[in-house]
This record gives C-alpha cells, structure tokens and sequence, in this order.
C-alpha cells in the first residue's frame, strides 16, 4: 500500500511589539517573537526571539514606566536596521499571531517601508478569535482574557511576558474552533463537578436565541448575565463562573428574546432593580473613561464615581488609562513650549481645535448617530419587528410593531411604552452600534425620524399650505387661497418693505412729489374759497 505525504506543518509566529508612542512616527522599542509549529494535533514551541530596540527618537516617561524600560538600556540597544534581517528570516513562511495584530503588523511594515522593504505577511488576530469564542464579554483586552481564563500573565505591556500569554490564548482559542468536537461544549461530567446542585435537563430546552440568565444560589439571584447564543454560549459559561467566582448555583431562570438589544437593555433594567451581589462587586471594582465638561477631558474614574458620557469599561485603571492613550495616539498634540506665553488668544485657539479632534474620535462613543430614529430589530414573530425610539439623542421607547406600521413612522408614536435610559444603557447600546459594522449576520437596521415638534410644525405648513375656499364676486368667479394670520402678516410686511423701496426709487420720488403738489394746490384752493373763488 502506498503512503500519502503528511500534510507539511503550520508555522505561527506569535509576536509583540512595544511601542514610543511618539509623533509623527511611532517607533519599535521592544520585541518578542514565538514561533510555533501546528501538525494537527497539537502546538509545539520552536524558537523564541526577543531584544529591546532604539528608536532613535526620545521617548516619553510614562511609556518607559509603562513598560520598564530604561532610557539607557534603549540607548545601547540594536537599532531597527539592525535587527531586521533576523525578523525577516524567521517570520517568513509564517502566519503572524498578536492580540489586535493590525497595530503589530502596521508597526513592522512602516519600520521595513523606511528601509524601501516590503513586509507582508498572512495574519490571525487572538482579540478576533476570542470575540467569536466568549461574544458575551465586556472587553477584550489580553489581560482582562487571562484572568477570564486563569492565563499566566506576569508583567503586562512586557513584549515577551505578553506574547508567551498571547501564546496560550491562540491555542485555547484557535484549536477551540478548529476542533468540531467543541459544537458539545462542556461535558455533563464537568457541569456536574461544578455545579453539583444544579438541574442540567434545561440545557436540552436551549435555542441559538439571544437571552438574559439569572444565576441563582439558595434561592437569591447572585448574578445577571446576558448570552447571543444561548444554545452555544450558556453551557460553557457555566464552567467559567465557577472558575471566575468560585461560587456554585444550584438553580438558574432563563428568559429569550429574539432581538439582542432588548436582550441588552433587559439584563441592565433587571440588574438595576435586583442588585445580585456578584454584579455589584464586579461593578464597584471596575474603571471607566468619562468625557467631562468644564474643563473639557477624557478621565478614568471609578465607575460608580465617573461623571460625563462613558466611553469605556475595564476592570482596572492600567486598562482605562491605556484606552485613553490609544485614543489621543492619533491626535497631534500641540507644542506650547516654542509658543508666547502672554499670546492667550493663540493658546486658546490651540487647545479648542485639540479638543474638537478628540470630540469627533470619541464621538462614536459618546453619541447617538442620530438625535431622533428607531431601531427595528426581530419581534416576537416573523410579522412583528421589535421597535427602540430614540428622541432628543436618548432612548425613549419601546414597542412591538408591524413592518408596514413602521413603514408608514415619521416620529415616535405617543403609544409607546416609556423606557429609563441610563449611563450603562447608553454605553452598551452605542457599543452594540460598533459591533453591528462588524457583523456578518445584519438583523437590525435604522429608520431615521423627524421630532414631534417638526412633524407637527410640517403638518400645519402643509395643511395652511393646501386649503383652497370657492368666493363669488359680481364681475367674475374665482379660486382665491385662504391665507393663515402669520401668511397675512408676511404679507403686510413684504407690502411695507416694498413701499419702503419705492420710496427709495427716483421714479416714484417724482410722483410722489408731483402727488405732494397736488395736495398742495388742492389745500391752497380751498384755502381761497372762503373768499368767493370756485
């Protein structure tokens, strides 16, 4: 019998990069690469690379604290050129791994683009494949996804600590997916090491519906989470509770819905209004990013303390401040060193068009799309949509409507039932509006609106505008339009501004005066009739 070549193995080079964060160009200070071999059944580690690098350019301190990075040790470290040889080489033939891999991999093509060096690679994303693994998560940074899944991570922002824990999460994630036994997910032996109180028969009742889960102990409910897929998602996160809070539950309540922004907007009403004490605790050790007025900023709070619109939710500071350097890299900031001081009118211009930079990168953040318009996603049958108006930039109802009745909208209904919109509301809908760009799978779409005090502005205009009343007069019959008292008043004013110009025409002057004359000679006649003259 003959024998088929294996297939050849699968090479990965699973990099990091740390970087100055200085304009207009942002430098390399650190690398660290991991290359490891796939031969379909499991990953073996190969070659490891890692040195610091020179940027020749200085760097700011809160990068080098950052990282641990010493000013000297950049200074005698291997220039870019230097070591770019060895990256080519032992890259090539590999697929590129890093968590948010366009930012690696943009960093590498600009440094080889200076040396007139093309550098391509294929490339998979760890932040992407842990988005399609756990949709149900909140933030999807590298260390907020090692704690989730009890990942080693000793130093973040360290090139090599961050890529040997970038390592481990492309294997728990890529071979997760790749593997067609994971459609099982956990075994029932495991659910019932785990949670050894709990009925499992409701696993079988499950659909790929979006829903909310209330997690229940000795009859309390302890924590609130919400899921796109239930089917796929809800048994093994029942594993990853229990890994994450060490608590077990011995009774759980499920409610699906068709439309997931109902699912979202319920599970935040229900946490509001029951407080589970896991929710709470998560909640008071979390971070936010706020944009404040007065002065004008972006802010990491905690998240129960910030004030302003929420942009941002991680559970540490590190995280929300890096969000917040992230956002302003882009953005060239001003020198005021080389600038006069006493010129404040050149100081204040400078930092408003810093701040109407930041507005419009945040705004996707901070702002609904629109001020007034509804959101149609799937209702509770195929004939039915599920409905969220928005008024004023605020959510301000619900309700479920046919697709024609929809149709036929151009504001808000006065029959829709009232919905509180808070700050966490807010934020996780305008992060749902992110993801949907992202999607393949399109069930929402946006019908924009018109106020209901324009709509009913328009509809006056237009009945004013269409009345038409029959009038008979003694030489003719004719169709006259029938004017509102604010047509009629633009009317007498458009006569006065018209007489104005008349009198201001030398034509007119002159018949005026003529007319004025005549007055004149008219008076004068009658003042002589008292003396016998017709």
């Amino acid at each position: 019998m003959l024998e088929t070549d294996a297939p050849s193995a699968q090479r990965f080079a699973i990099i990091d990069l740390e970087a100055s964060s200085t304009k207009p160009k942002n430098r390399i200070i650190e690398v660290a690469v991991l290359i490891f071999e796939d031969n379909g059944i499991d990953m073996s580690l190969k070659e490891t690379y890692s040195t610091l690098v020179n940027p020749e350019t200085e760097v700011p301190s809160s990068i080098l604290e950052l990282t641990g990075i010493t000013k000297e040790e950049l200074d005698t470290a291997p220039k870019f050129f230097e070591i770019a040889e060895d990256l080519e080489l032992l890259t090539r033939d590999c697929i590129l791994v890093a968590h948010n891999v366009e930012f690696d991999l943009g960093l590498l093509r600009d440094e080889f683009e200076t040396m007139g060096i093309e550098f391509n690679r294929k490339t998979k994303c760890t932040q992407v494949l842990a988005q399609k693994q756990f949709p149900e998560l909140a933030n999807y940074d590298l260390k907020s996804l090692c704690e989730l899944l009890s990942i080693e991570l000793a130093f973040n922002h360290k090139a090599m600590d961050d890529a040997v824990a970038c390592s481990e999460l492309f294997q728990r994630t890529y071979f997760e997916q790749r593997s067609p036994k994971n459609d099982g997910g956990p075994s029932l032996t495991k659910l019932h090491k785990t949670h050894p109180g709990l009925d499992l028969s409701f696993l079988g009742e499950l659909t790929r519906s979006p829903g909310v889960v209330h997690f229940n102990s000795e009859g309390k409910t302890i924590y609130i989470d919400r899921f796109e897929n239930l089917e796929e998602e809800l048994p093994r996160y029942l594993v990853r509770f229990y890994e994450k809070h060490e608590e077990s539950i011995d009774d759980v309540q499920v409610r699906t819905y068709k439309d997931s922004l109902m699912a979202m907007r319920k599970k935040e009403e229900r946490i509001g209004k029951i407080r589970p004490a896991l929710n709470m605790e998560e909640r008071k050790t979390s971070w936010g990013v706020f944009l404040k007025e007065n002065p004008f900023s972006l802010r990491a709070f905690p998240l129960f303390k910030g004030k302003g619109d929420l942009l941002y939710i991680s559970d540490n500071k590190d995280d929300a401040v890096h969000w917040i350097r992230l956002q302003l890299n882009d953005i060239e900031k001003q020198e005021f060193a080389y600038i006069d001081q006493q010129d404040q009118k050149l100081i204040n211009r400078l930092k408003k068009e810093r701040e109407k930079q930041i507005r419009s990168k945040v705004k996707p953040f901070a702002q609904y799309p629109h001020d007034h318009f509804v959101v149609m996603g799937p209702g509770r049958d195929d004939d039915e949509l599920s409905c969220h108006f928005f008024n004023g930039g605020k959510l301000s109802g619900h309700a479920f409507l046919s697709g024609q009745a929809v149709f036929g909208l151009d504001t808000t209904p006065s029959f829709v039932k009232p919905v509180k919109e808070t700050g966490l509301i807010k934020h996780y809908l305008l992060r749902e509006f992110q993801d949907w760009k992202n999607r393949t799978r399109k069930d929402h779409s946006i019908k924009v609106l018109k106020s209901v005090k324009a709509a009913r502005k328009a509809n006056n205009n237009e009945a004013n505008g269409n009345v038409y009343v029959e009038e008979t007069n003694t030489n003719r019959s004719s169709k006259k339009k029938k004017t509102s008292k604010h047509s009629k008043k633009f009317s007498k004013k458009s006569k006065k501004k018209q007489n104005h110009k008349n009198s201001n025409d030398p034509s007119s002057k002159k018949r005026f005066s003529k007319k004025g004359n005549f007055k004149k000679k008219n008076r004068s006649s009658e003042n002589k009739q008292p003396n016998g003259n017709s």
